[in-house]
């Protein structure tokens, strides 16, 4: 049985980071119908994202960053839990720079 897929969407979201290697994690996310939606609710979102309350002040200064990413991918349904799959593209990363958004291209991360 093949799984069904939707079509491509970009999927914006929020993420914290722990030291440059450390793991990533998703605090938020949205799908869009296009690259340039997705970038949009990152600009408008991430400059007044705050860090979760389970990040002591002190483990801030430790690495600790927020950050956004819009990637290309599908949601496969079909299966028991519908599952977001990345297509291996490049991805766009935001950092935070006062009320504004700094972008660069990374390369796809494998999930």
């Amino acid at each position: 049985m093949n799984p069904d897929t939707s079509s491509v969407r970009w999927r914006a979201s929020i993420a914290l980071a722990v030291g440059g290697d450390g793991p990533v994690s998703s605090i938020v996310e949205s799908d869009h119908g296009s690259e340039g939606s997705a970038r949009e609710w990152i600009e408008r979102k991430l400059p007044g994202t705050r860090f979760p309350a389970w990040i002591p002040a002190a483990r801030r200064a430790d690495g600790v960053e927020l950050f956004g990413r819009v990637a290309r991918g599908r949601v496969v349904t079909g299966r028991l839990l519908p599952t977001w799959e990345s297509e291996a593209t490049q991805v766009w990363h935001a950092d935070r720079a006062g009320d504004q958004v700094s972008w660069r291209r990374c390369a796809a991360e494998t999930d």
